[in-house]
């Protein structure tokens, strides 16, 4: 079975789905949207190749979470049997959820054969492209035309509130490198406001 390729992994975060999940970015997406607040981590060498059953390991490690969000590039580019595999790990005996964001559209995987085994693995799908212009700053979503799929009851009393909502958070950390890494869907006034700022500085960002 091939590996998972990773971006960047993250044990407790509060701002990407609710309560404190662990969050993990694959690398790579051939999307390209214009904005991406992933786009250098998405072409930058700098990854982990790791097995489903290592990633799931550390999942299963990080005492307290509800869950886990897959986000960064392109989750659903990874090997979908290799993807399947680390979710039937993580969800076996355990009561973690799991959000996922992908920039395909439900429809076109609920009717492709391909994703018929990950999709009952994830409970809440947050699926479409980046469009700037339509960033109105919800909540755990990067533009409005990003809709919430709950593909299972374990968030479904909570859907009116999830897509009325527009208080958006962020997390800033820096690393040992001096790398600031910001995890969440930060404003694009913020993103461009920022960068600049810091890079004046030299000093290098990461959103994620």
């Amino acid at each position: 079975m091939l590996p998972l390729t990773i971006a960047r992994k993250k044990t407790i975060c509060k701002v990407l789905g609710p309560g404190e999940r662990s969050v993990i970015w694959f690398h790579g997406c051939f999307r390209r949207c214009p904005r991406c607040i992933a786009a250098t981590m998405n072409v930058a060498a700098d990854c982990e190749q790791i097995s489903p059953a290592k990633l799931a390991d550390w999942v299963l490690n990080n005492v307290g979470i509800e869950g886990i969000t897959l986000s960064s590039g392109e989750p659903l580019q990874q090997p979908i049997d290799a993807l399947t595999d680390f979710l039937m790990r993580v969800r076996h005996g355990t009561n973690l959820s799991v959000l996922c964001y992908t920039g395909y559209r439900y429809e076109g995987m609920s009717a492709s054969g391909e994703y018929v085994a990950v999709l009952p693995l994830i409970d809440v799908l947050i699926d479409g492209e980046y469009r700037q212009k339509e960033d109105f700053g919800q909540r755990w979503r990067g533009s409005a035309n990003q809709r919430f799929h709950f593909l299972t009851d374990r968030y479904r009393s909570q859907q009116e509130e999830w897509n009325n909502a527009f208080d958006r958070q962020i997390e800033i950390e820096l690393d040992i490198n001096g790398k600031v890494l910001i995890s969440g869907v930060p404003s694009k006034d913020f993103i461009e406001k920022l960068t600049t700022k810091l890079r004046q500085q030299d000093v290098d960002i990461d959103f994620s």
